[in-house]
């Protein structure tokens, strides 16, 4: 099934921490939605945002998604009439760091890693853990810091990946005092554009699946 033409009205559907990656490389052509890293806690609303705006989509030659299995988040998206292209990953940390082996050998030297970008860390204070400014005040201090341990225990490590897309050096620095704070290691590692550069390349071959019209994303595409 040959996509890759000239002329393509294509629409980018993405999360905010690839689109962060993404922003500075796409040109005018590309039509983008980007959807807060948040939706990725609850795969049901993940599904739903995504299946919404694919609706909304189809009145473009091609629909890329921005995101990979991500927690079974895509699992079940169709497109009715225009044909979508997907990275062949399992989440948007091995976007990031370039293949599946990467993320594995990562996983395998530290388990319990925590990886960070800018596009994760944003503007707030809680990044590490999104939710616990909602119930700060619903405990003690020593509550609070028995929550906050229950909620880390299975992290020993926060991992910032460089990809080189942007000066880093700001949010590297909040990464480690974040990992200071809480007691975990913190390492910087290099990150890869080999998949996201194929991505705004167009170059939607072996590492992308091509979903026909009509056609359901299976995880079994992602074998």
């Amino acid at each position: 099934m040959n996509i890759k033409e000239q002329k393509q009205k294509i629409k980018l559907i993405v999360c905010d921490v690839i689109y962060d990656e993404l922003k500075n490389k796409l040109t005018e052509e590309w039509d983008i939605a980007s959807f807060e890293k948040s939706l990725h806690e609850h795969s049901d609303k993940l599904r739903e945002k995504l299946q919404n705006e694919i609706n909304k989509s189809q009145n473009y030659d091609i629909i890329v998604l921005g995101y990979g299995l991500c927690g079974n988040g895509t699992l079940g998206l169709v497109s009715p009439k225009v044909p979508i292209v997907i990275p062949k990953v399992d989440d948007c940390i091995t976007l990031l760091l370039g293949s599946t082996e990467e993320r594995k050998k990562q996983l395998k030297i530290e388990p319990g890693t925590y990886f960070l970008t800018r596009g994760y860390i944003g503007e707030t204070g809680d990044f590490i853990l999104p939710g616990i400014s909602e119930i700060k005040n619903k405990y003690d201090k020593d509550t609070l810091q028995w929550v906050v341990k229950e909620m880390l225990k299975n992290y020993r490590k926060i991992a910032f990946i460089d990809t080189g897309n942007y000066n880093s050096s700001e949010y590297k620095e909040k990464a480690r005092q974040e990992a200071v704070k809480l007691g975990l290691k913190f390492e910087e590692i290099k990150g890869s554009n080999k998949i996201l550069d194929k991505v705004v390349n167009k170059n939607w071959n072996g590492q992308f699946i091509i979903i026909r019209p009509g056609a359901r994303i299976t995880s079994d595409m992602f074998d």
